[in-house]
């Protein structure tokens, strides 16, 4: 069987586009990953496919539909490699995201009153501006300056720093990088097999174990019977409720987010493939000040 079946499905049929300035984007082609230096990396980092191949195997329904396990292997090396080694820009709350919040509080809200701190010893020389007047003076200022502060280049661009750039595994942010693995290969089953069943949950939670380097045992549980020590494993229900327990974090925002980075813009024009958003305000900002101003353009006619 073709140890590359299944990587060729995925970049057939699951690459992420974005087309910016006219050119389009593939953020997650992982055909482009060298074969060598993903099985040396894999190497280097203790993966090794004979766990896998054990694991994964005794795990999975073969009833439900036929799997090539030495393609799934090389799928979630390809993936690891995206996902977990590849370069990426983080993010951090900044200027424009500032100006984003305190904009859409302003427009939909409006100010009651203002506060000014000095920049040595915050706590004294404090000034609160309470004239309704002077606020709306004030807030009139701010909402002036939207074309001048949400530029183009502040928008592309935000806080991005070349000393901001490092693999995804050097930002502690674990938990996301677990649940983008998990996403890559549940979208995988999802489309090639056309079902997504317990079994292929399982299965995940069996090949992030693997590639995480996480043992299957539960010291803890570790119990005493007949005199001889019983190690109590991990079972397939146990894998299933972690993953369901993964995806329940993420779709209740419990989980740093990701983005691939044709939300926020292209660094010199180069596909990173994700852009983590370090602090949690951030997709709530930027969502609230899209929602306001897409209603504010379609009342305005603009």
């Amino acid at each position: 069987m073709d140890e590359m079946e299944y990587v060729k499905y995925y970049c057939d049929h699951l690459l992420e586009t974005a087309v910016i300035d006219g050119e389009e984007y593939v953020f997650n082609d992982i055909s482009r990953v060298d074969d060598k230096i993903v099985e040396e990396n894999a190497k280097k980092l203790g993966i090794k496919k004979d766990v896998f191949l054990v694991e994964v195997s005794k795990r999975y329904n073969s009833n439900t539909k036929p799997l090539n396990y030495d393609a799934l292997w090389k799928l979630s090396l390809y993936l690891y490699q995206y996902i977990y080694l590849t370069p990426v820009i983080y993010t951090e709350y900044g200027m424009v995201d500032e100006y984003m919040e305190l904009f859409t509080l302003i427009a939909k809200k409006g100010l009651k009153k203002i506060q000014f701190y000095p920049s040595i010893n915050d706590d004294k020389g404090k000034v609160t501006i309470k004239d309704e007047k002077l606020v709306d003076m004030i807030a009139t200022y701010i909402i002036n300056e939207h074309n001048k502060t949400l530029t183009e280049d502040s928008l592309n661009n935000y806080d991005f720093d070349i000393s901001k750039i490092k693999a995804s595994k050097d930002i502690d942010n674990m938990s996301t990088l677990k649940y983008a693995f998990i996403q890559e290969l549940t979208n995988f089953f999802t489309h090639k097999f056309g079902i997504f069943t317990s079994s292929m949950k399982v299965v995940i939670m069996a090949i992030l174990i693997v590639f995480n380097k996480e043992s299957f045992i539960k010291k803890e549980r570790v119990k005493i019977s007949d005199d001889n020590k019983k190690i109590d494993r991990d079972s397939d229900d146990t894998l299933d409720m972690k993953y369901n327990r993964i995806m329940y974090d993420a779709n209740k925002d419990r989980l740093i987010k990701t983005l691939y980075s044709h939300e926020i813009g292209i660094l010199n024009k180069e596909p990173m493939p994700f852009a983590f958003m370090l602090n949690s305000k951030t997709a709530k900002t930027r969502s609230e000040y899209f929602e306001w101003l897409k209603k504010y353009r379609e009342k305005n006619q603009i």
